[in-house]
């Protein structure tokens, strides 16, 4: 029998979108984004043993599944809410530009082979009013060197070139895609881990038919830095919540420093850095599960939006020297101003997570989330965020597809 999992974010969208709204002079329309988890008949196919030589080939980026509370932390509020910073510098242009631009000089180049991005021509050409940035947060302790490190939050901001719509795609760091002909299928979260962030994007591009050229990159460290620097977040605590808070806030602030203050009590409080890291990153409470934590990072990122909005540029200033240094992005200085310049004209539209549909497979003993099917989430991807109507994936989607129904038995 198929079971379904749904979760509905539109309490969390609607705060979103109210802080995108106050920032931006915009407004965006509250959106449901629903994920299904489908549970489809069938087992593992007769081929599962001709992937297993590759899937041995990449020991060294899995390991067994753990219990949620103890895997690596899924923080895509990470980014978001490091770009903030970047907003609220820019938004006090009355400061003067040069002020603005020297700033972003302090945010880390990364390099990126822009000729393995894996864009098809005929994806670059029907996107071609969309400008797809990937923002990726990663586990590295230290952003000197990330080598060997998994992408614990992916997700695409896409901006309409015509009408200047932004709309948020949130990427399943477990999602069971294709990595290449070097390192076939894995989890989307192993792409930096093989190949930073060219790899990221060339994964993003083949499995999504996506034209994903510029990326920005920003450790979970960095974000606790930025709360603090912020004074904190208000938060309403659960009941239900404060038992998972207090058993990673320990483990949290071991790997970045900082307070070991624990959650005493439930309600409306002020959050420091390491707590709020904590309540991002726990992938279940004791009331719903797993599936609330894409919530609570609408939540945090909504609180911070709404914290730094009010700040001054001296505080904005003080805010960026700490943090944005820690940020690496192929994105020019430039290039960055012409955003924030054009700022103002930007609102958020929708946000969902991808896929739609997937299902839970284990392989070897490792859990993965195939997409169910790849090929039919990317349709429905670019029908209703690009507008693309019957859309038709491309071949490499399609080949894609059936390998992954092929070898999880998944269709």
């Amino acid at each position: 029998m198929a079971s379904e999992h749904s979760f509905d974010h539109t309490n969390a969208s609607e705060d979103l979108d109210k802080a995108f709204s106050g920032m931006l002079e915009g407004g965006g329309r509250s959106a449901k984004a629903k994920q299904k988890k489908k549970n489809k008949a069938g087992g593992k196919s007769k081929n599962a043993d001709s992937e297993a030589a590759a899937q041995e080939k990449k020991k060294g980026a899995k390991k067994k599944k753990k219990d949620p509370k103890q895997t690596t932390r899924k923080l895509w509020v990470a980014i978001l809410s490091l770009l903030i910073v970047v907003i609220g510098v820019g938004s006090i242009i009355g400061a003067g530009l040069t002020v603005v631009h020297t700033q972003l000089d302090k945010v880390t180049k990364v390099q990126v082979n822009r000729k393995a991005l894996g864009i098809n021509s005929r994806v670059a050409k029907e996107l071609k009013n969309y400008r797809n940035i990937a923002l990726l947060g990663i586990d590295a302790r230290d952003m000197s060197d990330d080598s060997q490190t998994r992408s614990d939050a992916m997700i695409i901001a896409s901006i309409n070139k015509e009408t200047n719509e932004v709309k948020l795609v949130s990427l399943y760091r477990d999602t069971y895609v294709s990595l290449g002909d070097n390192y076939g299928l894995d989890k989307m979260t192993h792409a930096y881990y093989y190949g930073g962030a060219t790899q990221t994007l060339q994964t993003i591009n083949r499995n999504l038919d996506l034209n994903c050229e510029e990326v920005v990159v920003v450790n979970w460290k960095a974000v606790a830095d930025a709360v603090d620097l912020l004074g904190g977040l208000e938060i309403n605590i659960r009941e239900s919540e404060i038992s998972e808070m207090n058993k990673y806030i320990k483990d949290t602030q071991k790997n970045i420093g900082g307070s070991k203050k624990k959650i005493r009590r439930a309600g409306k409080q002020t959050l420091n850095g390491v707590q709020a890291v904590t309540y991002a990153r726990i992938r279940k409470d004791s009331a719903e599960g797993d599936h609330r934590r894409n919530e609570r990072m609408k939540i945090v990122l909504s609180a911070a939006f709404e914290k730094a909005k009010n700040l001054d540029l001296d505080q904005l200033n003080k805010i960026a020297n700490e943090v944005l240094p820690s940020i690496k992005t192929n994105i020019t200085t430039n290039q960055m101003m012409e955003i924030l310049l054009a700022l103002n004209s930007y609102k958020i539209t929708d946000s969902v997570s991808w896929p739609y549909d997937w299902t839970d497979w284990t392989y070897n003993g490792i859990w993965y989330g195939p997409p169910v099917t790849l090929k039919s989430n990317v349709t429905q991807l670019h029908e209703e965020f690009f507008n693309q109507k019957n859309y038709e994936p491309t071949d490499t989607v399609k080949e894609i597809s059936d390998r992954i129904s092929s070898l999880t038995g998944r269709w």
